[in-house]
């Protein structure tokens, strides 16, 4: 995945139904069972994880409670469930999710932002002129208060550097002032005559360093990064354009290991992201 800035529109973020199938994003999904049994797992696009399958492991599931996991795609998170037999139900309720990298653990409150999303469709069912539009952060999962007395909710998430209203997730920015990780590279490049603009990005989408505009076919530049960052499009605007830093060399038709995504000439330039590692 491309690290360059990035923000999912309001309205796309609106339109899911899984917050997992799409590739910024991951999905947290929380439950109780018979007022206890507090279970969490995490999907994203590449698969789901569970954290304590069959309810085990939660050492403090009870009201107040606040567990500790870490997933590598979205980092540290906790989950505390803060109610009983509150509006969502019977038993623990009210959970509210945090995620280290989003606000440094800011809360995210799953009942009341599911119940805001409930209160807009069921708005937008009966005609109503003021509905609210989203986005929908979480929501409730087979929301029947009459319904046996498992609860269940999710939420969506960025990944790690990823953002979107209202949650962005940040990691820690080191002492030369960028965060390591899976960088990027964004290039535009002219047909006529050949030259290149190159800006280069962290992992937390920030840019930390670029070409100082428009310059020839083959540039070296410094940034943030502690080592130069090599671009070389010198065998022609219709060729590959070829990368290299610390140690590693790609060019632009890798679109498995770096990722690689070059667009289309139009009004004479276009546009190409990669991806690569930077510490």
């Amino acid at each position: 995945m491309v690290r360059r800035p990035f923000t999912i529109a309001t309205s796309e973020l609106t339109e899911l139904r899984e917050y997992y199938t799409n590739e910024n994003l991951c999905e947290v999904y929380m439950e109780t069972k018979n007022g206890a049994n507090c279970y969490v797992s995490v999907q994203c696009n590449d698969g789901k994880r569970e954290y304590n399958a069959g309810g085990a492991t939660w050492n403090v599931c009870y009201l107040g409670g606040r567990q500790y996991f870490n997933d590598p795609r979205i980092g540290d998170f906790s989950v505390t469930f803060t109610e009983k037999d509150g509006i969502d139900g019977e038993g623990l309720t009210g959970p509210v999710l945090q995620v280290k990298e989003i606000g440094n653990w800011q809360e995210i409150h799953a009942k009341d932002l599911a119940y805001q999303k409930e209160k807009d469709e069921d708005c937008k069912k009966h005609n109503g002129l003021k509905c609210g539009k989203g986005p929908y952060v979480c929501s409730w999962l087979d929301y029947n208060q009459e319904n046996g007395r498992t609860r269940k909710w999710k939420c969506g998430v960025p990944k790690r550097g990823m953002k979107f209203p209202g949650l962005e997730s940040n990691m820690p920015v080191n002492d030369r002032g960028f965060a390591p990780g899976w960088c990027g590279v964004h290039i535009t490049q002219w047909q006529t005559p050949n030259a290149l603009e190159t800006k280069v990005f962290d992992a937390n989408q920030a840019e930390i360093g670029n070409s100082g505009g428009k310059q020839g076919d083959k540039l070296k530049f410094g940034s943030k990064l502690p080592l130069w960052f090599l671009v070389d499009g010198s065998a022609g605007s219709d060729k590959p354009i070829k990368f290299e830093y610390d140690a590693q060399f790609w060019d632009t038709n890798d679109k498995d290991k770096h990722h690689c995504s070059v667009g289309a000439y139009d009004g004479g330039k276009r546009e190409i992201d990669c991806g690569y590692t930077c510490k």
